[in-house]
Protein backbone atom coordinates (compact mmCIF):
# COMPACT_ATOMS: atom_id res chain seq x y z
CA UNK A 1 0.00 0.00 0.00
CA UNK A 2 2.95 2.24 0.99
CA UNK A 3 4.72 1.70 -2.56
CA UNK A 4 1.66 2.07 -4.61
CA UNK A 5 0.94 5.42 -2.92
CA UNK A 6 4.53 6.68 -3.52
CA UNK A 7 3.98 5.83 -7.11
CA UNK A 8 0.73 7.78 -7.43
CA UNK A 9 2.24 10.59 -5.77
CA UNK A 10 5.18 10.55 -7.79
CA UNK A 11 3.09 10.20 -10.82
CA UNK A 12 0.46 13.08 -9.98
CA UNK A 13 4.35 15.43 -9.28
CA UNK A 14 4.70 14.70 -12.41
CA UNK A 15 1.40 15.89 -14.00
CA UNK A 16 1.64 19.21 -12.32
CA UNK A 17 5.54 19.95 -13.46
CA UNK A 18 3.80 22.38 -15.61
CA UNK A 19 7.27 23.60 -17.38
CA UNK A 20 9.77 22.22 -19.68
CA UNK A 21 12.80 22.80 -16.87
CA UNK A 22 10.43 20.87 -14.40
CA UNK A 23 9.94 17.87 -16.56
CA UNK A 24 13.79 18.08 -17.65
CA UNK A 25 15.02 18.31 -13.86
CA UNK A 26 12.38 15.10 -13.11
CA UNK A 27 14.61 12.65 -15.08
CA UNK A 28 17.57 13.56 -13.56
CA UNK A 29 19.49 13.39 -10.14
CA UNK A 30 18.88 17.26 -8.30
CA UNK A 31 23.04 17.47 -7.62
CA UNK A 32 23.37 16.40 -11.73
CA UNK A 33 20.50 19.13 -12.89
CA UNK A 34 22.41 21.83 -11.05
CA UNK A 35 25.60 21.22 -12.25
CA UNK A 36 24.43 21.41 -15.85
CA UNK A 37 22.10 23.80 -15.62
CA UNK A 38 23.46 26.59 -17.53
CA UNK A 39 24.02 23.39 -20.83
CA UNK A 40 20.46 22.09 -19.77
CA UNK A 41 19.00 25.85 -20.89
CA UNK A 42 20.73 25.87 -24.07
CA UNK A 43 19.70 22.46 -24.93
CA UNK A 44 16.06 22.92 -23.93
CA UNK A 45 15.93 26.82 -25.11
CA UNK A 46 13.05 26.01 -27.72
CA UNK A 47 10.40 24.65 -25.49
CA UNK A 48 7.58 24.49 -28.46
CA UNK A 49 10.70 21.02 -30.04
CA UNK A 50 9.38 19.40 -26.93
CA UNK A 51 5.69 20.14 -26.68
CA UNK A 52 3.06 17.33 -27.28
CA UNK A 53 -0.58 18.19 -27.07
CA UNK A 54 -1.18 19.88 -23.59
CA UNK A 55 2.23 18.14 -22.38
CA UNK A 56 5.61 16.97 -23.03
CA UNK A 57 6.69 14.53 -25.23
CA UNK A 58 9.09 12.58 -22.76
CA UNK A 59 10.92 10.50 -24.53
CA UNK A 60 12.29 12.73 -26.99
CA UNK A 61 13.73 15.24 -23.56
CA UNK A 62 15.23 11.93 -22.56
CA UNK A 63 16.81 11.18 -26.09
CA UNK A 64 18.29 14.98 -25.89
CA UNK A 65 19.46 13.76 -22.45
CA UNK A 66 21.19 10.93 -23.17
CA UNK A 67 22.78 12.08 -26.52
CA UNK A 68 24.44 14.76 -24.30
CA UNK A 69 25.92 12.34 -21.53
CA UNK A 70 23.16 13.70 -18.79
CA UNK A 71 21.04 10.86 -18.38
CA UNK A 72 22.23 9.01 -16.22
CA UNK A 73 21.58 5.23 -16.61
CA UNK A 74 24.54 3.91 -14.62
CA UNK A 75 24.24 3.12 -10.79
CA UNK A 76 27.24 2.67 -8.29
CA UNK A 77 26.53 -1.11 -7.73
CA UNK A 78 24.56 -3.90 -8.91
CA UNK A 79 20.92 -3.73 -7.00
CA UNK A 80 17.85 -4.56 -7.56
CA UNK A 81 16.02 -1.89 -10.79
CA UNK A 82 11.97 -1.80 -10.73
CA UNK A 83 9.90 -0.78 -14.06
CA UNK A 84 6.17 -0.24 -13.45
CA UNK A 85 4.28 -0.06 -16.95
CA UNK A 86 0.89 1.39 -16.97
CA UNK A 87 -1.68 0.29 -19.49
CA UNK A 88 -5.15 1.45 -19.34
CA UNK A 89 -6.86 -0.39 -22.14
CA UNK A 90 -8.94 -3.42 -21.41
CA UNK A 91 -6.60 -6.51 -22.40
CA UNK A 92 -3.88 -7.06 -19.49
CA UNK A 93 -3.25 -10.34 -21.74
CA UNK A 94 -2.10 -8.45 -24.82
CA UNK A 95 -0.31 -5.67 -23.06
CA UNK A 96 1.88 -8.41 -20.90
CA UNK A 97 2.49 -10.45 -24.37
CA UNK A 98 3.80 -7.44 -26.13
CA UNK A 99 5.74 -5.63 -22.85
CA UNK A 100 7.66 -9.27 -22.48
CA UNK A 101 8.47 -9.28 -25.96
CA UNK A 102 9.94 -6.02 -26.16
CA UNK A 103 11.73 -6.63 -22.40
CA UNK A 104 13.19 -9.69 -23.97
CA UNK A 105 14.47 -7.33 -27.50
CA UNK A 106 16.16 -5.25 -25.01
CA UNK A 107 18.06 -8.31 -23.49
CA UNK A 108 16.07 -8.80 -20.14
CA UNK A 109 14.63 -12.29 -20.64
CA UNK A 110 14.44 -13.03 -17.04
CA UNK A 111 12.53 -10.67 -14.66
CA UNK A 112 10.55 -11.17 -11.54
CA UNK A 113 7.35 -9.65 -11.49
CA UNK A 114 6.81 -8.05 -7.93
CA UNK A 115 3.18 -6.50 -8.43
CA UNK A 116 0.66 -6.82 -11.08
CA UNK A 117 -2.64 -5.36 -10.38
CA UNK A 118 -6.07 -4.52 -12.54
CA UNK A 119 -7.94 -1.84 -10.62
CA UNK A 120 -10.75 0.55 -12.66
CA UNK A 121 -7.77 2.80 -13.79
CA UNK A 122 -6.15 0.12 -15.81
CA UNK A 123 -3.23 -2.37 -14.99
CA UNK A 124 -0.10 -2.21 -13.37
CA UNK A 125 2.60 -4.45 -14.00
CA UNK A 126 5.83 -3.95 -11.89
CA UNK A 127 9.56 -6.27 -12.68
CA UNK A 128 12.94 -6.24 -11.31
CA UNK A 129 16.14 -7.44 -11.75
CA UNK A 130 19.33 -6.79 -10.63
CA UNK A 131 21.09 -4.69 -12.83
CA UNK A 132 24.35 -2.33 -12.51
CA UNK A 133 22.63 -0.17 -15.00
CA UNK A 134 18.69 1.22 -15.81
CA UNK A 135 17.34 0.29 -19.22
CA UNK A 136 17.51 3.34 -21.72
CA UNK A 137 13.82 4.42 -21.75
CA UNK A 138 14.96 6.13 -25.34
CA UNK A 139 15.58 2.24 -26.53
CA UNK A 140 12.37 0.93 -24.79
CA UNK A 141 10.37 3.57 -26.81
CA UNK A 142 12.36 2.42 -30.17
CA UNK A 143 11.83 -1.34 -29.74
CA UNK A 144 7.77 -0.12 -28.65
CA UNK A 145 7.40 1.50 -31.52
CA UNK A 146 8.20 -1.33 -33.46
CA UNK A 147 5.37 -2.90 -31.69
CA UNK A 148 3.06 -0.35 -32.91
CA UNK A 149 3.27 0.49 -28.85
CA UNK A 150 4.62 4.22 -27.51
CA UNK A 151 5.41 5.81 -24.23
CA UNK A 152 2.70 8.41 -23.18
CA UNK A 153 5.10 9.27 -19.33
CA UNK A 154 7.91 8.84 -17.83
CA UNK A 155 8.41 8.90 -14.31
CA UNK A 156 11.75 8.82 -12.54
CA UNK A 157 10.97 7.77 -9.04
CA UNK A 158 14.81 7.43 -7.83
CA UNK A 159 17.90 6.33 -9.71
CA UNK A 160 16.74 2.37 -10.02
CA UNK A 161 12.93 3.09 -10.50
CA UNK A 162 11.17 4.43 -13.58
CA UNK A 163 7.36 4.38 -14.11
CA UNK A 164 6.09 4.16 -17.72
CA UNK A 165 2.36 4.77 -18.91
CA UNK A 166 2.37 2.99 -22.49
CA UNK A 167 -0.25 3.67 -25.36
CA UNK A 168 -1.31 0.67 -26.91
CA UNK A 169 -3.58 1.55 -29.26
CA UNK A 170 -2.32 0.70 -32.32
CA UNK A 171 0.18 -2.23 -30.95
CA UNK A 172 0.34 -6.09 -32.70
CA UNK A 173 2.26 -9.15 -31.76
CA UNK A 174 5.68 -9.88 -33.33
CA UNK A 175 4.33 -12.62 -35.61
CA UNK A 176 5.06 -13.78 -39.37
CA UNK A 177 2.34 -13.26 -41.69
CA UNK A 178 1.17 -15.83 -44.30
CA UNK A 179 -1.27 -15.16 -46.81
CA UNK A 180 -3.70 -17.55 -48.89
CA UNK A 181 -1.77 -20.18 -50.82
CA UNK A 182 1.81 -19.91 -48.83
CA UNK A 183 3.66 -22.25 -47.09
CA UNK A 184 6.23 -21.78 -44.36
CA UNK A 185 8.75 -23.97 -43.36
CA UNK A 186 9.22 -23.73 -39.75
CA UNK A 187 12.76 -25.45 -38.18
CA UNK A 188 14.45 -25.43 -34.73
CA UNK A 189 11.85 -22.82 -33.09
CA UNK A 190 13.78 -21.67 -29.57
CA UNK A 191 9.99 -20.88 -28.74
CA UNK A 192 6.39 -20.96 -29.54
CA UNK A 193 5.49 -19.82 -33.36
CA UNK A 194 3.15 -17.04 -33.58
CA UNK A 195 1.47 -16.34 -36.96
CA UNK A 196 -0.59 -13.49 -38.41
CA UNK A 197 -3.53 -15.57 -39.84
CA UNK A 198 -6.30 -12.35 -40.07
CA UNK A 199 -6.01 -13.06 -43.96
CA UNK A 200 -7.16 -17.09 -44.41
CA UNK A 201 -9.73 -18.94 -43.63
CA UNK A 202 -7.53 -22.10 -43.16
CA UNK A 203 -4.57 -23.38 -41.66
CA UNK A 204 -2.95 -26.76 -41.92
CA UNK A 205 0.24 -27.78 -40.06
CA UNK A 206 1.99 -30.85 -40.10
CA UNK A 207 5.16 -32.51 -39.31
CA UNK A 208 8.25 -32.39 -41.25
CA UNK A 209 10.32 -35.42 -41.38
CA UNK A 210 12.23 -36.44 -38.35
CA UNK A 211 9.61 -34.14 -35.90
CA UNK A 212 7.50 -35.87 -33.54
CA UNK A 213 5.02 -33.88 -32.48
CA UNK A 214 2.50 -33.45 -30.35
CA UNK A 215 0.14 -30.29 -30.80
CA UNK A 216 -0.34 -27.13 -28.87
CA UNK A 217 -1.94 -25.06 -31.28
CA UNK A 218 -4.11 -21.81 -29.90
CA UNK A 219 -5.74 -19.51 -31.97
CA UNK A 220 -6.60 -16.01 -30.88
CA UNK A 221 -8.56 -12.78 -31.86
CA UNK A 222 -6.40 -9.34 -31.98
CA UNK A 223 -6.89 -8.78 -28.36
CA UNK A 224 -5.71 -12.49 -27.21
CA UNK A 225 -8.79 -13.54 -26.41
CA UNK A 226 -8.81 -17.14 -27.09
CA UNK A 227 -11.48 -18.61 -29.99
CA UNK A 228 -10.08 -21.73 -30.21
CA UNK A 229 -7.11 -24.70 -28.46
CA UNK A 230 -5.84 -28.05 -29.82
CA UNK A 231 -3.72 -29.77 -28.23
CA UNK A 232 -3.30 -33.81 -27.98
CA UNK A 233 -0.65 -36.03 -25.76
CA UNK A 234 -0.48 -38.50 -28.81
CA UNK A 235 1.72 -37.38 -31.45
CA UNK A 236 0.27 -36.01 -34.70
CA UNK A 237 1.72 -35.68 -38.15
CA UNK A 238 -1.41 -32.97 -39.01
CA UNK A 239 -3.94 -30.58 -38.18
CA UNK A 240 -6.54 -28.76 -40.11
CA UNK A 241 -7.73 -25.43 -38.68
CA UNK A 242 -10.94 -23.84 -39.37
CA UNK A 243 -10.62 -20.07 -38.65
CA UNK A 244 -13.54 -18.09 -37.44
CA UNK A 245 -13.90 -14.64 -39.03
CA UNK A 246 -12.35 -13.10 -35.68
CA UNK A 247 -9.00 -14.96 -35.74
CA UNK A 248 -5.84 -12.89 -36.45
CA UNK A 249 -2.77 -14.33 -34.43
CA UNK A 250 -1.70 -18.32 -34.08
CA UNK A 251 0.59 -20.26 -31.47
CA UNK A 252 1.70 -22.79 -32.54
CA UNK A 253 4.15 -25.39 -29.50
CA UNK A 254 4.67 -28.80 -28.81
CA UNK A 255 2.82 -30.19 -26.05
CA UNK A 256 6.12 -30.97 -24.06
CA UNK A 257 9.08 -29.34 -25.57
CA UNK A 258 9.96 -28.05 -28.89
CA UNK A 259 12.86 -30.11 -29.23
CA UNK A 260 9.88 -32.84 -30.50
CA UNK A 261 9.81 -30.36 -33.25
CA UNK A 262 13.61 -29.27 -34.22
CA UNK A 263 13.42 -30.86 -37.94
CA UNK A 264 10.72 -28.61 -38.10
CA UNK A 265 7.06 -28.36 -39.38
CA UNK A 266 5.06 -27.48 -42.36
CA UNK A 267 2.34 -24.41 -42.68
CA UNK A 268 0.14 -24.21 -45.19
CA UNK A 269 -2.27 -21.57 -45.58
CA UNK A 270 -5.51 -21.45 -47.66
CA UNK A 271 -8.74 -19.41 -48.46
CA UNK A 272 -8.73 -15.97 -48.50
CA UNK A 273 -10.64 -13.50 -46.36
Amino acid sequence: MVRTLFFLLALLASAFCDTLEERVASLMDAREYRAHQKLIGLLFENEREYRKGSSYDMVKVARTLEENGLLKLSLPQAQRVALTFEYSGENPLFFMKIMNDTLRNIGLSFVLTTHAALGSDGFNWQVSFVSKRVPSPVILAQRLQKRGASIEEIVREDAAHWRYRIDMSGAKIAAIPILAGEVKKIVRPVRTVWLDISHIKRLIVSELPGSHWFPDLVVYDKMLRILSIKQSDERVRYVTLALPPEAVYAKIGDRFTLENIRSGLRVAAKGER
